[in-house]
């Protein structure tokens, strides 16, 4: 195929996820159609008063990327224009786009399509037992978003600052009626901490089912807000109405002892959930793509941007829930693959090699990626075998099969002509600069010297060490990765425990000086696991002690499956975690339960610890590349939210379990990530 006959990518939307893929594919050299249905760009992210991770505006990094993509000769910007659909076949897609003010619609040729017209709050007038319109002093975390943004909150009744607000948390998202919005909105609840935080010197309240502080940053933002006087009070305030006068709101909610409260308070933010527009479910059945009954297109957790339809690709939330750095990661992803479904795939040339040092999830399809563009690839792994952790702990993960979908990603990486795998190998030094490095590879032949312009470290993770709860000291007491691993030797019913009790949060979300994160996880891996016991011997007893069960995202289907099925949950708070002892032959679980108001003890056959995933390997890789790490000890990107799979240093990358735990798909996206970013960071050099 000759460069003059490959048509444009065409992007649809342009928010976060739109903007960067936009700007990766030109940098990249293919010309780009970004088509935006508002009058401006850079989406609702732009508004926010403060991210999640920084605490910093998102306004001024948006603005350098919406002026990039004015500045790229290779992107055509269709402001005001709505996409209708699209008919065809990758690489000679023909879309139907309307502009804002014409009657007639207008054809345009792309050889692929990223879909990512992101999402919007939901608008909770219908709820009218939390009183949004009626009540003068019921808003939206949106509004009082924009009320931070210009400098000083007031109600709205009397224009006067309140001296008490109540955050209502899950409105609009974790709902079955009267509208179908299962998913967790995944940032709300982060959301709700940074406002709290902005109003000092106001009692405010957190009224949450469960505070989900999994974002990088949300951890700290919750300890801080706890700090300040913030309550976290875990019950559903309902019927909402106008206080004395019509000023402030009153409502009513049922404590965790089964106490009916009433409160008054000055203002009431509703944290409104996220979900796809009306317009975008409109799109997305058009253009032949399968939704849920949310509106949000499926995924396979091993081809994270890939439709049902070829040539189409999504990203920034079109596949569930996603905060702007997600979508920003998704948004290279999906760049990537439009990058390559119309080109003629050879051998690489031309182009400096690429580096990849890692050979888990997020190494091998990040070897693959660059290497269907054309790039050659050195792929480097310590151990003797490629897989890392689903090889040595495989698992079912969104209806995948973790271990064979990584093996024949090993083996597709083992027969690519444009890589080059290296097991058994250690980077030990590194000379040059960005663009001409060479690297010194201790392989088991010896010392041998690698060239490559730029690189992905994807290292992967491990669990922490456990020295408490009997670990180490009763057989019983076992890891989630062990407790997995018991399973699949064990796979019988009779097999199964007949009381299992999981702990979450064992070494993680602790105190200044520990693991003082949420291991995002963990919470997922007991929900899976508690689920399939469950299934296997409905008559076991399977319980579950935590803090928070942060099934975010679409992940809450499993938290409502495991209701379902009947695993009991038991909520704790640091103060007073559940301890394992021995009585006798016995294992014993004791546990304070706020909702019973009493201590729990139980006899298990099985106890399950949750303890966090911590960077492995990463010294050396940091030493030789000079790179700086965070305080939990994984590599830190440039940026964040807006630059997450780059590192400091030009020409390095990073994907995976090396910048931070996160679920299998995340991993994977991110290892799409990188190698668009490192193609794009080829591609733009002089």
């Amino acid at each position: 195929m000759k460069p003059q006959d490959i048509l444009p990518v065409a992007v649809a939307g342009g928010g976060p996820a739109g903007l960067r893929a936009a700007l990766d594919l030109a940098t990249a050299g293919r010309d780009v159609l970004l088509i935006e249905a508002g009058p401006v760009l850079g989406g609702a992210a732009r508004h926010l008063t403060a991210l999640v991770q920084t605490g910093q505006p998102a306004g001024p990094v948006i603005d350098a990327m919406v002026q990039a993509v004015a500045g790229q000769p290779r992107i055509r910007l269709l402001t005001g224009c709505r996409l209708l659909g699209v008919t065809g076949s990758p690489g000679d897609l023909m879309l139907t786009v309307r502009q804002a003010d014409a009657a007639q619609g207008l054809e345009l040729r792309a050889s692929a399509l990223v879909l990512a017209t992101g999402l919007v709050p939901y608008h909770p007038g219908g709820l009218d037992f939390f009183g949004y319109g009626p009540v003068a002093d019921v808003i939206t975390s949106i509004e009082l978003e924009t009320m931070l943004a210009a400098g000083g909150v007031r109600r709205p009744s009397d224009d006067a600052p309140p001296a008490s607000v109540a955050f209502i948390q899950c409105v609009g998202s974790r709902m079955r009626r009267p509208e179908e919005r299962p998913a967790c909105s995944s940032l709300c609840c982060a959301v709700s901490l940074r406002q709290a935080l902005a109003l000092p010197g106001v009692r405010r309240d957190i009224y949450a089912m469960d505070l989900r502080v999994h974002a990088p940053g949300a951890q700290a933002a919750l300890n801080a807000a706890e700090a300040s006087g913030v309550a976290v009070r875990y019950a559903r305030p309902h019927t909402l109405e106008a206080g004395p006068e019509g000023r402030g709101v009153v409502f009513r909610l049922v404590d965790e002892q089964g106490a009916e409260i009433h409160e008054q308070v000055d203002l009431a933010v509703l944290a409104v959930g996220l979900g796809p527009s009306p317009q975008g479910r409109e799109l997305a059945v058009a253009c032949g793509l399968e939704t849920d009954k949310q509106g949000f297109v499926p995924t396979n957790p091993f081809a994270p941007a890939a439709t049902n339809r070829p040539g189409l690709f999504v990203a920034g939330g079109m596949s569930g829930p996603a905060d702007a750095a997600l979508a920003t990661v998704q948004g290279s992803a999906a760049a990537l693959e439009a990058l390559t479904c119309a080109h003629e795939r050879d051998a690489g040339h031309g182009t400096p090699s690429v580096l990849v040092v890692g050979g888990g999830a997020a190494g091998l399809t990040c070897a693959l990626g660059l290497a269907e563009s054309g790039v050659s690839v050195t792929l480097l792994e310590k151990s003797e075998a490629l897989g890392g952790n689903p090889r040595k702990h495989p698992t079912v993960w969104k209806g995948s099969d973790t271990r064979q979908a990584v093996a024949a990603m090993a083996e597709a990486v083992m027969a690519h002509p444009n890589i080059e795998a290296l097991r058994g190998a250690r980077l030990v030094g590194v000379s040059g600069q960005a663009g001409g490095w060479t690297g010194e590879v201790d392989t088991p032949a010896g010392l041998r010297p690698v060239a490559f312009g730029a690189a992905v470290l994807a290292l992967g993770g491990a669990e922490a060490r456990v020295d408490s709860h009997l670990y180490g000291r009763d057989p019983r007491v076992m890891t989630q990765l062990e407790f997995e691993n018991w399973r699949r030797l064990h796979p019988g019913p009779d097999e199964a425990p007949r009381l299992a009790a999981f702990i979450q949060c064992v070494g993680s979300r602790q105190g200044q000086g520990g693991y003082d994160a949420c291991a995002r996880t963990c919470c997922t891996q007991a929900l899976q696991a508690a689920v399939e016991l469950k299934k296997a011997r409905p008559d076991a007893q399977v319980a579950v002690f935590h803090r928070d069960i942060t099934a975010y995202g679409r992940f809450e289907s499993l938290y409502t499956e495991a209701r379902r099925l009947g695993v009991a949950f038991f909520r704790h708070d640091a103060a007073s975690p559940a301890q394992v002892e021995r009585l006798g032959p016995d294992l014993v679980v004791a546990g304070f339960d706020r909702l019973l108001g009493r201590e729990v003890r139980l006899r298990p056959d099985v106890v399950i610890l949750a303890a966090p995933l911590v960077p492995s390997g990463l010294d050396e890789l940091a030493g030789v590349f000079d790179l700086p790490r965070g305080h939990l000890g994984f590599f830190a990107p440039a940026q964040p939210v807006f630059a997450p799979v780059d590192l400091p240093r030009p020409g390095l990358f990073a994907a995976g379990l090396c910048l931070g735990p996160k679920p299998l798909d995340e991993s994977v996206a991110e290892g799409r990530a990188a190698a668009m970013r490192a193609l794009a960071f080829l591609a733009g050099r002089p």
